[in-house]
Formats: C-alpha cells, structure tokens, sequence
C-alpha cells in the first residue's frame, strides 16, 4: 500500500512539481490549499506524513499544526516556507514539525527526509520527538 502524503500548497506550480516528485516516489498525494483544507485532510484522509507551507491564506501553518496535533499527535509534519525569517525553524520545531525546509527546495533532499522519518517514525513523531 503507498505511503500517503498530504501537500499544504496553495501555489499551484509548487504543489504540481511536489505532486510529481512524490507520484514519481510511489506515494499517493493528497492536497489542501490552506490550513483549514489541512486540518480537515489531516483527518479524513489520514495521511502517513504532511509537508506543511507555513504561510498560507485564510489559516497559516503556523495556525493550522496545533489543530492538526489535537486530532492526531502522531502524524511527522515537515515545515516548508518561503519567506525564511529568523527563529522560523525554532518555531516550526516547538510547533512539533519533524523537519523544517525553506525555499527554494532542494527536491531530493525533501524525498531523503520525508522516507527517513517514514522509515522510523517514533523518532519523529510530533513533540514528543523534540524530548529526545
């Protein structure tokens, strides 16, 4: 069975050369546009890891990762942004975020980290993983 990833993109062209690169991976790709699209996808498609943008329209990432964790603590969340700013990667990692990328994406470095926290994943699961 594919490996699911949940892509929180809300700019098209980003979202399809991730698509492809995770298709191209074997993984089946779900996608949400915002935050809020996330925390719903987050629940209802249950995926096995969620490649987070962290400045999105309507709910940001930043917003919409403690609402995910409510419903499900477990899931690796990888921050993804943009506009890098200092203290952005702290944030994302008391946020619970398994990793923390920014862009432009390194493609095959994102591929390497989403497949080794899938591989162990208790090292990477949401807060509890920072204890360690």
């Amino acid at each position: 069975m594919p490996k699911r990833i949940l892509i929180v993109e809300d700019t098209p062209a980003n979202f399809y050369v991730l698509q492809r690169v995770f298709l191209k991976e074997g993984f089946e790709v779900i996608q949400a546009g915002n935050g809020r699209e996330a925390i719903g996808k987050a629940e209802s498609d249950a995926p096995d890891v969620i490649l987070m943008d962290m400045r999105l329209p309507d709910m940001s990432g930043y917003e919409a990762i403690p609402e995910i964790r409510r419903n499900n603590s477990a899931v690796p969340i990888i921050a993804v942004t943009a506009d890098a700013l200092p203290g952005d990667k702290e944030s994302c990692l008391s946020l619970g975020c398994a990793a923390y990328f920014s862009k432009p994406i390194q493609y095959r470095e994102i591929v390497e980290k989403v497949l080794q926290i899938l591989s162990d994943p208790d090292q990477h699961k949401g807060p509890a993983a920072l204890a360690g």
